[in-house]
């Protein structure tokens, strides 16, 4: 537990924000099963999540070392191999579809697990590889994949992005060619959108479409990628200032994602009227607050949040109640009330290790102290979030 306290923040200060946790994941499986080694850079720690991934590729025989600025990243000689452990990625989502996709290319039995909270989560991708003659037994972590994918699937999109995902970075290590059908209005198109342009920029000739055909592939990464910020904490700094007259924070801003830039002004302009966060679903717990702040509104769009790393509607709703805060759950979103201001909450405030939720919650805390459950959680995505926030009070 961590105790924020109250703190009066003003003045112009600098803001940085952790590397993409989301493009490192996709950069280390892709090197993973290329025969080429690249040079990831990109500021200061990754955070945990990164650090789970990373773990469990070299317990596979991929090689890490550590330079000044990132990581020197090189691929197996003789390709990935089933690892003789359980694969522990932690709190990592994204880490677990994708190495349970490298998985059920390798006709060996691999255990993949994680942290209790990443164990509550199922996923559509387990029914996506049983299609593809996989033996998976369990939709939730742990699970053992056993099996080389073959044959056909349909992945519904309208649940997650991320199967499919996960199947494209898997695609290189392929024996034989897999048809993939897609159905379903996409949700979270800006990382999917991402998967194919690092896979693109390693060779991958593959275009969105609604049947695809993954066959094997020779990865050609480059001799070295630079990371840019995590686009989608980049509201965090929104709310600092919202909730501190005075206030100035120098961010980078990455434009790497249009639909969550799209989504940043759809929430300033709302005003009272409804946002669609379809596409931008991690945005939903820092929009809230954004909203509640200014002149409210409606988000919709979001029920596939309810799988990310806690029920985040439900939890954001309990996370502005316990401010104080007034909004309402809906069948796909939340209604928010305006020109709201946090109070300080009455107990120590729950974050069921989400990380999201423990950022936003500590930002509120900022402006009226509160005791945070879990805070630590932050560091899967945000390294030093914690002593950067309690450092814009010094001088």
């Amino acid at each position: 537990m961590v105790r924020i306290p109250q703190m009066r923040l003003f003045g112009s200060r600098e803001w940085r924000l952790p590397p993409s946790k989301s493009h490192i994941i996709r950069w280390l499986a892709m090197v993973a099963q290329g025969e080429s080694a690249c040079l990831i850079k990109f500021y200061k720690s990754p955070g945990i999540d990164v650090d789970s991934m990373s773990e469990c590729l070299q317990a596979m025989g991929l090689r890490v070392e550590e330079r000044e600025g990132g990581w020197l990243v090189q691929p197996p000689e003789q390709g990935l191999s089933a690892p003789k452990t359980v694969l522990n990625c932690g709190n990592s989502g994204t880490a677990a579809r994708v190495l349970s996709a490298l998985a059920a290319t390798m006709d060996e039995e691999v255990r993949i697990d994680g942290d209790k909270s990443l164990r509550a989560r199922s996923s559509s991708l387990g029914r996506v590889l049983r299609d593809l003659g996989i033996e998976v037994d369990n939709d939730a972590l742990p699970v053992t994949v056993h099996g080389k994918m073959k044959g056909t699937a349909t992945v519904d999109l309208s649940e997650s992005s991320q199967p499919l995902s996960s199947l494209i970075l898997a695609s290189p290590n392929l024996t034989e060619a897999i048809e993939i059908h897609t159905e379903g209005e996409a949700v979270s198109r800006g990382y999917l959108g991402m998967t194919f342009d690092i896979a693109r920029k390693c060779g991958c000739p593959l275009e969105m479409s609604s049947q695809l055909i993954l066959e094997p592939w020779k990865v050609s990464p480059p001799s070295e990628v630079d990371i840019p910020p995590e686009l989608s904490l980049f509201p965090m700094a929104i709310l600092l200032e919202l909730l501190h007259e005075g206030l100035s924070l120098q961010t980078e801003l990455a434009t790497y994602d249009p639909l969550l830039l799209m989504a940043f002004d759809a929430i300033d302009r709302a005003n009272g009227s409804e946002v669609d966060l379809r596409d931008a679903s991690d945005l939903v717990t820092p929009a809230a607050v954004w909203m509640a702040l200014s002149e409210g509104g409606t988000i919709s769009g979001i029920s596939h949040a309810r799988g990310k790393e806690s029920n985040r509607i439900l939890r954001t709703v309990e996370l502005l109640q316990a401010f104080g805060m007034k909004s309402k759950e809906t069948d796909d979103g939340l209604i928010v009330q305006g020109r709201q201001l946090p109070s300080t909450p009455k107990e120590a405030v729950e974050t069921h290790r989400d990380h999201r939720l423990a950022m936003v919650a500590m930002i509120l805390a900022s402006k009226v102290g509160a005791e945070i459950v879990d805070a630590e959680i932050c560091e899967v995505s945000h390294p030093g979030f914690i002593e950067q926030l309690l450092g814009l009070s010094q001088p």
